[in-house]
């Protein structure tokens, strides 16, 4: 960190940023960890995936000085990781797939689609890795703003949705019974 702008340690330090790390970086953990018990796992997901959802709601945008659109980082092939704990994740089983409609707020979208858990665990699992593994890992102005950046656009626009979506999906399957776990 001694090597970052004084900006960018100020991004990095700020207390919403912190928080929100400190909570990406839990959910990492828990998808990597491959000795959790399936059980375990399924309580856990829920739990984590409302503290991330809350934390991205605190995550302030990061405005672009160092990095640009054709700045690219060396790192982490994302179909690797869409395969990181995929057995315990699909232990969901049929209860991993739901209903939803991409834009509820549109009332010209009434087709409804079908959602999966396992889909929207793995992919938010992705877009944490890769974006923390910039900040962590390649540490460099360019890579730390950019994977902050990254990281509020990628909640507003694709991981955000999937974390609703298992949110809303989870709390019916255990509050309304639909699952033993």
């Amino acid at each position: 960190m001694e090597n970052l702008s004084e900006e960018i340690k100020s991004l990095l330090t700020a207390n919403d940023t912190q928080h929100f790390l400190d909570v990406a970086r839990s959910y990492i953990l828990l998808i990597e960890n491959g000795e959790i018990k399936k059980q375990e796992f399924h309580l856990q997901i829920h739990k984590k995936l409302t503290e991330l959802y809350n934390a991205g709601l605190s995550l302030k945008p990061v405005e672009l000085f160092y990095s640009n659109a054709e700045t690219y980082f060396d790192g982490i092939d994302k179909s690797e990781l869409k395969t990181q704990n995929i057995k315990l994740i699909s232990l969901f089983g049929e209860d991993s797939y739901y209903w939803e409609i991409f834009d509820p707020t549109d009332e010209k979208d009434k087709e409804s689609t079908q959602g999966w858990l396992v889909d929207d665990v793995v992919d938010i699992y992705a877009d944490l890795k890769i974006e923390l593994h910039k900040i962590d890992e390649i540490a460099t102005d360019e890579a730390v703003e950019d994977g902050l950046w990254q990281l509020k656009f990628g909640f507003t626009t694709h991981w955000g949705n999937h974390c609703v979506n298992a949110i809303r999906a989870l709390h019916y399957l255990y509050y309304e019974g639909k699952t033993t776990i």
